[in-house]
């Protein structure tokens, strides 16, 4: 495989596992977590659903991220620049993930639905996870976007 093929699939690995991650993330905030929502409410059984998806929807980040990174570390048709901003938005995103599995989420498990405390650490929760959403999409634009110039 010759040096312009293998930076090409570098890209598409990247571009890949980036837009799956961000897919992932995205399709679970804005329309599964709404929808089960609206059809069951504030149950504890939902409630354990949606942590236990969470936890998914982390690992799976952590996975794809390690390989974007990879690949963006591997691929050097990349500006420097690119390099650096893309890998720093992937580690963001997998700290923020961090973050909202082991200290957020077991938190709101532990804390009755519907009280006070409990809305308050899904406000948290939230802005975590929507950090963390718009950290792997700017991660996602960046190694994208391809100047015309060099």
């Amino acid at each position: 495989m010759g040096a312009c093929n293998r930076h090409g699939m570098l890209n598409v690995i990247r571009i890949v596992a980036l837009g799956l991650w961000v897919g992932a993330l995205a399709g679970f905030a804005f329309f599964f977590a709404p929808i089960a929502f609206a059809h069951v409410g504030p149950t504890q059984a939902f409630a354990d659903t949606i942590a236990s998806c969470v936890l998914a929807l982390a690992r799976f980040g952590w996975l794809l991220g390690a390989v974007a990174v990879a690949a963006t570390l591997l691929d050097r048709t990349m500006s420097r620049r690119a390099v650096v901003f893309t890998t720093l938005a992937v580690v963001l995103a997998i700290g923020l993930s961090i973050v909202e599995v082991t200290a957020i989420v077991p938190h709101m498990q532990s804390t009755p639905l519907g009280t006070p405390a409990y809305a308050a650490l899904h406000g948290q929760s939230s802005l975590v996870y929507g950090l963390g959403l718009l950290c792997a999409l700017a991660a996602l634009a960046i190694s994208s976007w391809r100047p015309a110039y060099k």
